[in-house]
């Protein structure tokens, strides 16, 4: 269902909906689960409304989508185009304000209250309670410094300003300690359901980490594969092979693991390395390209190993491996 709230457009998904059922499906009395949906998603789009709102005063494009996991803003460059990377005390104005929207419904409630406007229904009042729950106590929880909570995003963006190398890094192993510690504290409460989010962003963090740590490698070999190749224009295979050495036990991205590992080979064959050469020749052909193994296999011929010539040229005679048709 796509919605507009002035200049925002809203989508609301099926998914929010099911969700906010099943958080309120202990209440059986149906007036009450209504009013706890009806709170839920008011909640739920003030808070969003904080981020989109702060985004607006920085010039940025939002909206808002409410899923089954809650609600996402969203930001573009009035282009249409992603935005440019924001400064970081604007990156926490724009976390800060989802949370706070809620804290500042919550108090203008309370003070609707405090002047003597209570609401005399017992449902009303069932559904005041609500409001004040979800916002204050949903809006606590979200400031824990645990990604991809608003308190997370906080927590990232200090620490990317601190350390850019490590920041993003330092925050999701925090990440993963908060929701470890939420994840212990629900066993021993028996909250299912807040263990199943200490869990749910447990494994959300441990595979942004892995991403984190991807990247890195993938950063490190780029540069060290560059550094190997100017090595070897400049007839220095020696250095190749010295640089791109500690870089084989690093995972980066597998188009960049193929090109370390042909540069490598490159190096191993001009300085004379068969040893070392031979026994990854076989154990990579799935990442060897074109002429590779005729080059090789040429270069062998030269040394007087006329044996371990055939056998690489057996190699490009088989069949290829399957891995080279994976897509």
């Amino acid at each position: 269902m796509e919605l507009k709230l002035g200049s925002i457009p809203l989508r609301v998904q099926g998914w929010f909906v099911l969700m906010t059922l099943l958080l309120g499906s202990n209440e059986r009395n149906p007036a009450k689960l209504g009013m706890w949906v009806v709170v839920v998603a008011m909640s739920v789009v003030i808070h969003e409304l904080g981020h989109a709102l702060m985004g607006k005063l920085f010039g940025l494009v939002p909206r808002i989508d409410l899923h089954g996991m809650g609600g996402t803003t969203s930001f573009t460059v009035p282009d249409g185009s992603a935005p440019p990377p924001l400064a970081a005390w604007r990156r926490v104005a724009i976390s800060l304000a989802g949370p706070f929207a809620g804290f500042a419904f919550a108090a203008i409630v309370v003070g609707i209250q405090l002047v003597g406007l209570r609401p005399s229904h017992p449902l009303a009042q069932h559904g005041i309670a609500m409001l004040l729950w979800v916002n204050i106590g949903w809006g606590i929880f979200n400031l824990l410094p645990m990604l991809p909570l608003d308190g997370g995003n906080v927590m990232t963006s200090i620490l990317s300003a601190a350390s850019r190398k490590n920041g993003v890094k330092i925050a999701r192993v925090v990440s993963i300690a908060v929701a470890a510690l939420i994840a212990l504290y629900a066993v021993q409460r028996q909250a299912w359901w807040i263990l199943y989010l200490g869990v749910l962003f447990a494994f959300q963090n441990v595979q942004g980490l892995r991403q984190v740590s991807r990247r890195d490698d993938d950063r490190s070999v780029v540069e060290t594969v560059e550094k190997a190749a100017r090595a070897l224009d400049a007839d220095d295979p020696a250095t190749a092979r010295a640089l791109l050495e500690p870089a084989l036990a690093l995972d980066p991205a597998p188009e960049l693991r193929q090109v370390m590992v042909r540069v490598y080979l490159a190096s191993l064959v001009r300085t004379g390395a068969w040893a070392e050469a031979l026994p990854m020749v076989e154990r990579e052909r799935a990442l060897l390209v074109g002429d590779d193994l005729a080059r090789i296999a040429e270069r062998l011929r030269e040394a007087g190993r006329a044996d371990d010539a055939a056998r690489v040229e057996a190699l490009g005679a088989a069949p290829p491996p399957l891995a080279e048709f994976k897509a």
